[in-house]
């Protein structure tokens, strides 16, 4: 492998970095956007169809991801007073991944996605909106910006839209009519992870920075409560820590693993087919 401006690692280094990297990952339970593995434009590395001296690469692939506890902020002034407790969402996506001579990658996402928001209290009353699984996309991309030896930096960025219908509308358990209400759903995020390659298996640890915002419209069976018809969150923390486990076989197929936390408590599970 070439290094770009450093000696190869001594190593000294490699077995205190194998073991830093084993302590954060041990303690932390698993818990924003999916950011992948920092090592992923190099795992596979090679496909079975297409050359490996190929500078450019086609992979396709499956995202699963959970989010089972998001703090949020309202934003609406009716809200001012009041804390909004939090958001969880589910979803299912297939990638496409262009992969660029194994150090920059854009992906596309397609797939469904369903989530609920609700409210800790509004004028001591409780308040859920849970969504119908529906369409959501997302684009993207990852590049290594350096590396030393088996330790790789790399930066990456995404962008999720979706806009789902409401399945459930409820006020203190009480369900109200959700005709033509839906969520405008949009999620951006930039982040920085290292990796370090033990053979087949890459754990990872990284930070990220997260602008979520969710806008609840065509509330008019609550308009005595919320005279706007409407409710917007944002992500409370917008800074979190993930962390993850890949296993980058040599050819043709990798698995990664991720948890979030902080921002979010989440997990990602993704594997990637490279031709």
């Amino acid at each position: 492998m070439k290094v770009f401006g450093y000696t190869q690692i001594t190593l000294k280094l490699k077995v205190r970095m194998r073991w830093l990297l084993l302590g954060l990952l041990l303690p932390l339970k698993v818990c924003a956007l999916y950011n992948g593995n920092p090592s992923l434009p190099m795992m596979p590395e090679m496909g079975p169809f297409i050359s490996r001296d190929a500078w450019v690469g086609i992979k396709v692939g499956y995202e699963f991801d959970w989010v089972y506890s998001s703090p949020l902020k309202g934003q609406s002034q009716h809200l001012s007073d009041s804390k909004a407790h939090g958001y969880e969402s589910m979803q299912n996506f297939g990638v496409v991944t262009l992969n660029f001579s194994d150090r920059v990658e854009l992906f596309g996402d397609v797939g469904s996605m369903e989530c609920q928001l609700h409210h800790a209290k509004i004028e001591k009353n409780r308040l859920s909106y849970v969504s119908k699984s529906d369409f959501a996309w997302e684009v993207g991309g990852r590049a290594i910006i350096a590396y030393w030896g088996d330790l790789q930096f790399a930066i990456n960025a995404a962008f999720l839209r979706s806009d789902p219908a409401l399945s459930s509308l409820k006020l203190n358990s009480i369900s109200y009519s959700k005709e033509k209400a839906h969520i405008d759903l949009t999620s951006w995020q930039i982040g920085l992870g290292t990796s370090y390659r033990f053979c087949w298996c890459v754990p990872y640890v990284g930070v990220s920075y997260t602008k979520f915002r969710a806008k609840v419209e065509h509330l008019k069976s609550l308009s005595f409560l919320i005279p706007s018809q409407q409710v917007v969150f944002e992500n409370n923390d917008e800074f979190g820590v993930f962390l993850g486990f890949g296993i980058g076989l040599n050819k043709a197929l990798s698995l990664n693993m991720e948890g979030r936390f902080i921002s979010e408590n989440a997990l990602s599970i993704s594997a990637d087919f490279k031709f």
